[in-house]
């Protein structure tokens, strides 16, 4: 199959979070399985800055990659705003009957409606994978609902499928008026070697960041924004019996650095906290090696991969109720609670102290990545998918 994916970021804008993961491993997957795959992504970094000026190629791990030249306001309130590709339309003009089958990733994204309206035009099929951007939450909620108003059928008029990782997220897709047997749960796997990068010898994460060996490590890796509750984690960490640990928040900005940093100075925690900005490569397997408790204080998430990679590094974790995995989580890996500061720090210190409890999460991670995170798993299932619906997109309903 020829396979064009259509993405935000791409490899290295590890900033814009786990469907960058996602579409990497993926692609990487179905290249390996002999399938010819394309990537479209914007050039950018992070909200401020470029991979390189322009639009330009790569090749990356067997994947064509074309890097977008992208129009953006860096100071748009929120993870991004209007962006505008100047060349895209021109690529998809002349190359997009080449490919068997479209893949979107993400949703109210202004690089998806010219994506999906060249692919209408052209007959080629297209789905969709939101990547649990459909809820209106958090920011910019006005400029969301009139996107959803004006533009979001032209993301999704004609789509084949949309991709979905859990049952809420089916029911979120539902409220679009998607009819059901067009929705299909395909939930995210992790590969093997992870990141496929080498992980740095124990303690080198501790030593870098200057964390004592005599504390606990307690991490948060992720976007800090209102959605992930990095308020809330510090209101909670300020508040746990056990002293003996060290909070270390491992991400980009997103719009909630400045408040984090107050509270943290608002409770004193500033010695027993460390920011590290965004890590990627092999930084992210030293930080989950050195730690001891892995925490999502969430207010919603639909299927953080942070939440796969903890769990491929043997990582016992506190996650809010507020995750919407988090009945796969439950009583098995982590300790599910309310997005509440009092509870959230009462389970990190039940599951420090309770050595039986961490040592049963610690052994049930290895057999939910088997039977649940599992990448070959996951990509069968889109293979299967991007097979039928280049079968029957002509007006087939998918069964």
């Amino acid at each position: 199959m020829r396979i064009l994916q259509v993405t935000l970021g791409f490899h290295p804008a590890r900033a814009w979070g786990g469907p960058v993961q996602i579409v990497h491993q993926n692609g990487r997957e179905l290249a390996r399985r002999g399938h010819d795959v394309t990537v479209y992504c914007t050039n950018l970094l992070d909200k401020k800055h470029a991979i390189a000026p322009g639009t330009f190629e790569r090749e990356v791990d067997g994947l064509r990659v074309r890097y977008f030249s992208t129009w953006r306001l860096p100071f748009w309130p929120g993870t991004l705003g209007p962006i505008w590709l100047p060349d895209l339309p021109a690529t998809l003009a002349s190359e997009i009957r080449t490919f068997d089958v479209v893949h979107l990733n993400g949703y109210r994204n202004l690089m998806l409606v010219p994506a999906a309206q060249a692919a209408r035009r052209a007959g080629v099929p297209f789905v969709i994978q939101p990547h649990g951007a459909i809820p209106v939450i958090v920011n910019s909620l006005a400029v969301k609902r009139l996107y959803d108003r004006w533009l979001g059928r032209q993301e999704l008029d004609g789509v084949s499928a949309v991709i979905v990782g859990q049952q809420s997220e089916r029911e979120q897709a539902l409220s679009l008026g998607i009819a059901p047997e067009r929705i299909r749960i395909i939930p995210n796997g992790l590969a093997s070697d992870g990141n496929a990068q080498p992980v740095p010898e124990a303690g080198s994460f501790r030593r870098r960041y200057r964390v004592p060996n005599d504390r606990l490590l307690i991490l948060f890796l992720g976007r800090i924004n209102r959605k992930k509750g990095v308020d809330m984690l510090v209101e909670a960490f300020a508040r746990m019996r056990t002293r003996d640990t060290h909070l270390v928040i491992a991400g980009p900005d997103d719009g909630q650095l400045a408040e984090v940093t107050t509270l943290i100075e608002r409770h004193d925690l500033g010695d027993r906290t460390t920011l590290t900005g965004l890590l990627s490569g092999s930084d992210v397997g030293a930080a989950y090696r050195d730690s001891d408790l892995f925490v999502l204080p969430c207010r919603t998430d639909t299927f953080p991969m942070a939440i796969v990679e903890a769990c491929q590094a043997g990582m016992p974790m506190v996650v809010t109720d507020g995750c919407e995995i988090a009945d796969l989580l439950r009583d098995r890996v982590a300790s599910i609670v309310p997005f509440d500061p009092g509870d959230f720090a009462e389970a990190m210190d039940t599951l420090l102290e309770d050595r039986d409890l961490y040592a049963r999460y610690r052994a049930n991670c290895a057999e939910l990545m088997r039977s649940t995170f599992s990448l070959s798993a996951a990509v069968d299932r889109l293979e299967a998918l991007y097979a039928q619906v280049i079968a029957g997109h002509e007006g087939a309903a998918i069964g």
